[in-house]
């Protein structure tokens, strides 16, 4: 069992799996919905000093093929595996999603790799501190090279579409979620800002208004990958409710973003011995959609 963990990066590095999904209760496509979707994984660091990974790479390239057995075509999911992930490369793949969506369509982003917590800069964490994607080239103590959640916010702020979902796999990756997002009951919570009102994380973490945002593990734990499973637990236990009947709790032959969640949630924190909690928040006024076509 290993700690997707690295300390001495910056304090408190962790590892991130990002994914994305949205829309109503049953998501209907029209043949000018466009899909979008960015999956990342990193084993390999440049950087030395950065402890690598093991099944980060794994993690990615079998979310891409779930995706494709689900029905999303070859040219529809950008794959930036280790090199390829670079900061430059990341936010650009991501500012292409943004520039081409439109209302009607699909984004969806996942990320497995290192992570970290740094000291906020622009004062706008209430705890203080800001969350990060660590991508393939940083560089150990230039908090530059680091992809923030401030960055993200900000790479989607005027994103046309509000159908998506953030996966991260990854140590503290609870910490992504948005401050509006957290205060709410049953995993739901009241956002009254809009792309118009609001400005680059306005709410300190990952500023994003309906976009669902699924974190494999709470703030303040880590997150782990295992070899006995070839991939980070709850990224395993993603794949798992993707391949059909696990998830599918109301037995309706499809599975929605809850259905998937909360599969993965039960196995997780089963298979850690509660010592990873996944973490899942939305808009008041999401309802859950279909994560199949």
């Amino acid at each position: 069992m290993l700690k997707r963990y690295a300390a001495f990066i910056v304090p408190l590095l962790l590892t991130a799996g990002f994914l994305l999904l949205t829309g109503c209760s049953i998501f209907l496509t029209g043949e000018d919905t466009a899909f979008h979707a960015l999956i990342i994984g990193i084993d390999e660091y440049i950087d030395p000093g950065i402890a690598d990974l093991n099944y980060c790479v794994n993690d990615a390239i079998e979310m891409r093929g779930r995706l494709l057995q689900l029905g999303w075509k070859n040219e529809e999911v950008t794959l930036l595996l280790d090199g390829e992930a670079t900061k430059d490369a990341i936010l650009s793949a991501i500012g292409s999603a943004v520039d081409d969506s439109t209302p009607g369509d699909y984004i969806l982003i996942y990320f497995s790799g290192h992570g970290s917590c740094v000291t906020d800069a622009s004062g706008d964490e209430k705890d203080g501190v800001d969350e990060a994607i660590v991508p393939v080239d940083f560089v150990s103590g230039n908090v530059n090279t680091l992809l923030l959640d401030d960055d993200l916010g900000e790479a989607f702020m005027w994103c046309a579409t509000e159908k998506g979902v953030f996966i991260f796999d990854s140590c503290n990756s609870g910490g992504f979620i948005a401050s509006s997002l957290t205060k709410g009951t049953e995993k739901q919570s009241r956002y009254t800002q809009t792309a118009a009102t609001r400005g680059p994380g306005a709410n300190g973490d990952l500023d994003i208004v309906h976009i669902p945002v699924m974190t494999a593990s709470a703030e303040n734990e880590d997150s782990f990958e295992y070899a006995a499973l070839q991939h980070g637990a709850f990224t395993y236990f993603l794949l798992d409710g993707l391949d059909g009947p696990a998830a599918d709790s109301n037995r309706d032959g499809y599975i929605s973003i809850r259905e998937l969640f909360d599969h993965a949630e039960i196995q997780t924190e089963q298979y850690t011995g509660q010592f990873q909690h996944p973490q899942l928040k939305f808009h008041r006024e999401f309802l859950d959609i279909l994560i199949t076509r």
